[in-house]
Order: C-alpha cells, then structure tokens, then sequence
C-alpha cells in the first residue's frame, strides 16, 4: 500500500488541477494519434483538422501559466515516448500549434529544408534534411536553437498568411 500512495503523491506534485491532468491526457493521445495521421492523410488535411475553427486572440491573464503548461507537458511526452523516433520536432510543432492556437496564441507552423553535409568528391550528392518550427509575430518561436533554425529554407507556412 505505501508504494501506491507514494506513487500518487508524486502524481500530484506534478499537475495542480483535474484541468491540467486533462491536458496531459490529451496533448499524449494527440502525440500517439500523429503517426496514424501521417499514414492516412496527407500533411496539408492533418494540419487543417489540428487548426482551431473559430480562432481569436485570448488575452487571458492566465494565458503565460497555460502556455508553460502546454510546452512542458509536450516536451514530457515526447522525451519519454516510446513510439517516437529521434526527429520529433514535426509532432512537437503540430502539438504545440494545434494547443496554443486553441489557447489563443496566434502561432504559425513553419517548414524548412537546408542541406547537411559538404559535397565532396565521393559523394554524388548532398543529404537534404527538414524542420519543422513555429512562428510568433514573424519571429522563430519557442525553439531551443534558433540560430540553427535560421539556416533552414522555409519552404511552407501554415496558416498562409503572417501578420
């Protein structure tokens, strides 16, 4: 018996309402859906069913404590995920967008390909690699490296237009 209150009692220290214990559980069934997403449906469908239908700008004042929330949770699960491969940021951009635009943070999914490795005299070709980040007010967002960020291409935003 101590250790299952032992286990509750960590539980708890984790997550301060039944509303953030919610959003754990549906950022997580979000991340284990994507990949089954990704098989059926093309990226632009996935993405337009992550977007909100009646998005407006929140100016809550627990706004900055959610999005806190909101970004720890996502990045919990995806470090501790099982079925996630190395490359986790297309599903941590998508998570973060489909959330954060839920919340009212006018966010925008960004794509980018920039190419890895030196052409020598061996190889036939580069190795094109991608990346997916989001943007707020124009400006790379929520990203650990940015300045890596910079050196990608963009090639795709979503929605279409920034402010």
């Amino acid at each position: 018996m101590g250790n299952k209150t032992c286990a509750i009692k960590k539980f708890r220290t984790h997550f301060s309402s039944f509303g953030e214990i919610w959003l754990f559980t549906q950022i997580f069934l979000l991340i284990a859906v994507l990949p089954f997403l990704f098989r059926f449906l093309s990226l632009p469908r996935v993405m337009k069913m992550l977007a909100p239908r009646n998005f407006r700008v929140c100016q809550n004042k627990d706004l900055e404590n959610m999005k806190d929330k909101i970004i720890k949770f996502t990045d919990y699960i995806l470090r501790h995920n099982l079925w996630t491969d190395k490359n986790i940021c297309l599903r941590r951009s998508l998570v973060l967008y489909h959330f954060l635009r839920k919340l009212g943070i006018n966010v925008f999914v960004c794509f980018g390909v920039r190419y890895n490795g030196r052409l020598s005299d061996r190889e036939a070709k580069k190795k094109l690699e991608g990346h997916a980040w989001l943007l707020y007010h124009g400006d790379i967002f929520l990203e650990r490296n940015a300045e890596v960020t910079k050196t990608y291409t963009m090639t795709y935003c979503f929605p279409d237009k920034i402010e």
